[in-house]
């Protein structure tokens, strides 16, 4: 008789359970103990929550290196999680700028004006008339005067959010007013909204806005000179208005972009008082009237 082959009995595969979810709300835990404590404060959990790649992070280190050495895994997550919570405490308990309401830049001997807006979501008007160089209004308390600088007769400002987190202010709105005495040169930084630029009564001297996904309106009165204005969005509706007579030309580069309205005056080229549009943009509509 043939002897009969014996086979070993195969051992089933022991699978270790991951370690980065338990880790992570340790975590969890330990910073909810610091704030009831009072060690951090409450921008701690928008900053918290801007993480969330790591837990992408700690379920590839899993997928990795499980079956190979679980003390590796595990100090490798432990340093992870621990220098992510680290930065995260020590942003939230440094000194955060106050916001404000409302707020005012004295003019002083400024005869003209650089306005820079750093804005995340919401909605923002900006519009002549200021008796001040600058004034903001907000409903909610987080409007902050980043710098103000002046030099000889002009003065250049800066103002942004005190969260500086894109969507952090999605039920925030803005009112900014500049003077109309003045020649103003204005960049935006926007992010998702709405937008009115009411600009028909303000002295501009160049405008470069950039804006994601957005609902924008571009009010023009009458140019000084050959006025620059430069505009990047992402998927937007941008609507523009400028006045009869007021010679203008609107040029568009980008992805699928339609274009309604005279995107070049007759009166443009032979013009010394013009407005220069350049729009880039994704997917966007043009609306000019």
């Amino acid at each position: 008789m043939n002897a009969q082959t014996t086979f070993p009995t195969p051992q089933p595969i022991v699978r270790r359970p991951s370690m980065g979810f338990p880790l992570l709300l340790i975590a969890l835990g330990v910073v909810f103990l610091l704030a009831n404590a009072g060690y951090v404060n409450s921008s701690v959990w928008p900053r918290l929550f801007s993480l969330w790649p790591l837990a992408l992070v700690l379920v590839g280190i899993d997928l990795l290196f499980r079956e190979r050495s679980a003390a590796l895994v595990l100090a490798l997550e432990i340093l992870i999680i621990t220098v992510a919570l680290v930065a995260v405490i020590a942003s939230s308990t440094a000194v955060v700028p106050i916001g404000t309401n409302s707020t005012t830049v004295g003019r002083e001997d400024a005869r003209s004006l650089s306005l820079v807006v750093n804005y995340g979501a919401g909605k923002l008007a900006l519009h002549g008339g200021a008796t001040d160089l600058v004034q903001v209004s907000s409903t909610r308390q987080d409007v902050r005067v980043r710098d103000v600088r002046h030099d000889g007769t002009a003065a250049s400002v800066t103002i942004a959010p005190t969260d500086d987190f894109l969507f952090a202010g999605a039920d925030r709105s803005w009112d900014i007013a500049v003077p109309s005495d003045m020649s103003v040169a204005l960049s935006t930084s926007l992010g998702a909204g709405e937008f009115d630029l009411d600009l028909r009564n303000v002295q501009l001297r160049s405008a470069s806005v950039s804006n994601g996904a957005s609902d924008l309106v571009l009010r023009l009165g009458k140019p000084h000179g050959d006025v620059p204005i430069t505009i990047s969005s992402g998927a937007s509706s941008l609507t523009i208005y400028v006045d009869d007579g007021v010679a203008y030309r609107v040029r568009t580069t980008g992805g699928l972009i339609s274009v309604t309205g005279t995107e070049q005056t007759a009166s443009y080229d032979g013009a010394s008082d013009r407005f220069t549009i350049v729009f880039s943009g994704g997917m966007s509509s043009v609306t000019i009237r």
